[in-house]
């Protein structure tokens, strides 16, 4: 690893890691400084800061690892203009101005958005938005790796208000933190299984070898269900658990291409379907049941 990458801490006169310290390096940058950003606290520590709220817009500051492909990925993504992207709306620092450095609007989480307004179309809707995404960086070749509800941010009208430069979109999903995403040579369906790098649920559950594109189905899968349990506890509804049951399927430890679950595409047609069905079953309740009030 290059000596410039994080993380960038700040450490006593005993050595100690300073976790609260804003490293130095970060302050000086020169993007930093130009932009008049002001990093306050640790998001991860070393790695990712957050500018005050409460203030205007907040931002989260990452540093970015150099030896992976964030970077050209993230550049990739944010470029495409394609009503399925989700890629989180930012700036990268561009090369002369020093380390690159990622800046993004600060945004809510996802099972808080869905709780502002908790309905059963309000949150196949925002479940749809993350198969869609997904769908789309596969349809680039590109795989997320490491799909939970930490990397998930979502907007409201508030939110989209503050960032009018960099069109955040309210009530919209995005995918943040590419540091584990990988530019695969082969698309869905070709790719065999590969090594995991680093991401959350593998930690979790002691997985290490997966079809990458089926690793962010997969992912996927249990952070919808992360959400469910978190805005609906333990009565979540019906219709939303069994698609999820559906989505995250059984594993067998496929070793090559993996037909254990369905693939983002397939996912999203379905959910693209129940969706439909959801609404025009509410449309229908809403009609009979007004007209029965009045007879």
């Amino acid at each position: 690893m290059s000596s410039g990458n994080p993380p960038w801490v700040e450490r006593d006169e005993n050595g100690k890691i300073m976790i609260l310290e804003i490293p130095a390096r970060l302050k000086s940058h020169p993007e930093v400084i130009r932009r008049g950003l002001e990093p306050i606290a640790p998001i991860k520590i070393g790695v990712v800061y957050r500018t005050p709220d409460g203030r205007g817009p907040q931002y989260y500051i990452k540093i970015l690892d150099t030896d992976t492909e964030e970077a050209t990925i993230y550049q990739q993504l944010s470029r495409r203009i394609d009503p399925r992207n989700h890629t989180t709306p930012g700036e990268l620092t561009p090369s002369e101005a020093g380390h690159p450095l990622l800046i993004t609007p600060a945004m809510a989480d996802l099972a808080a958005v869905i709780r502002l307004k908790k309905t059963l179309p309000r949150t196949l809707s925002i479940f749809l938005q993350l198969m869609e995404g997904i769908e789309f960086m596969h349809s680039l070749r590109i795989a997320h790796m490491d799909i939970c509800p930490g990397n998930l941010v979502a907007t409201d009208i508030h939110i989209s208000r503050l960032f009018p430069n960099l069109n955040v979109v309210p009530d919209r999903v995005y995918f943040i933190d590419f540091g584990s995403s990988l530019q695969l040579p082969l698309g869905p369906g070709s790719q065999h299984a590969i090594t995991l790098p680093p991401s959350q649920y593998g930690l979790a559950y002691d997985i290490t070898y997966f079809d990458p594109y089926s690793w962010d189905v997969y992912c996927a899968a249990f952070a919808m269900l992360q959400a469910l349990e978190a805005c609906y506890g333990n009565d979540p509804p019906l219709i939303a658990r069994l698609y999820v049951d559906w989505v995250k399927g059984k594993e067998r430890g496929c070793t090559t291409v993996c037909y254990c679950r369905p693939t983002a595409r397939r996912a999203r047609q379905l959910l693209t379907g129940i969706l439909w069905g959801v609404r025009v079953w509410e449309c229908v309740q809403n009609v009979f049941g007004t007209r029965y009030k009045g007879s």
